[in-house]
């Protein structure tokens, strides 16, 4: 595979008219020296909930200290999805990709993951009840070596999050015909060397 390219700290300071929570963005704490963690989020017809989701997933990173990007893929939205990420795709920290027509959730999951950068990479479907909320708690699994973190659903209703370890990732990725578990496209977290294994695995 060829080098990801290195993550850039964005230097022009935010306008004035843009919200508050804009001067708080992840990239104006980068450091060379940490780790990063790259989001992706696809999305189909979802302006109205991106509004809502976007400025509280800006916060829940920010907090958690690592320097981040979030990655919108847009699947052939018709409502305003376009208009609002022209706006965000402006701001320090985000990045929005646009597929030809509409698309399957697994190619935008696949597009997100192919041009994130992190060294975690989150992928977060804004249609599934799972918030952000969650990120701070799975990047503290991810720090204690969990090679994969993803959410599920219990009876209750509440989420819970389960994880591979090393051993468990290596004997997964053994297998000729390995999947990563269906709750992963709610919400979950791939250490970049997982994501790197399923690249090249195609």
């Amino acid at each position: 595979m060829p080098p990801r390219p290195d993550l850039q700290r964005p230097t022009p300071a935010p306008p004035h008219d843009q919200p508050s929570w804009a001067h708080a963005s992840g990239w104006a704490q980068l450091s060379g020296a940490r780790q990063t963690v790259s989001c992706v989020l696809p999305c189909r017809d979802k302006a109205h909930t991106l509004a809502k989701l976007l400025p509280i997933l800006s916060d829940t990173l920010t907090e958690c200290g690592y320097p981040w990007e979030v990655i919108v893929v847009d699947c052939g939205s018709r409502d305003g999805t376009d208009s609002l990420m022209s706006s965000w795709g402006e701001l320090p920290g985000f990045r929005r990709l646009t597929l030809d027509g509409p698309a399957r959730l697994e190619a935008a999951f696949e597009a997100g993951i192919l041009a994130a950068r992190g060294d975690a990479v989150i992928l977060l479907d804004p249609a599934l009840p799972h918030t952000p909320e969650l990120i701070p708690a799975m990047l503290l699994q991810w720090e204690s070596d969990a090679r994969l973190v993803y959410a599920t659903r219990e009876a209750s209703g509440a989420s819970a999050l389960r994880h591979w370890d090393e051993a468990q990732t290596a004997a997964a990725t053994a297998q000729p015909d390995m999947q990563l578990p269906p709750e992963c496209m709610g919400l979950s977290l791939l250490d970049r060397r997982l994501v790197d294994w399923l690249v090249q695995a195609g």
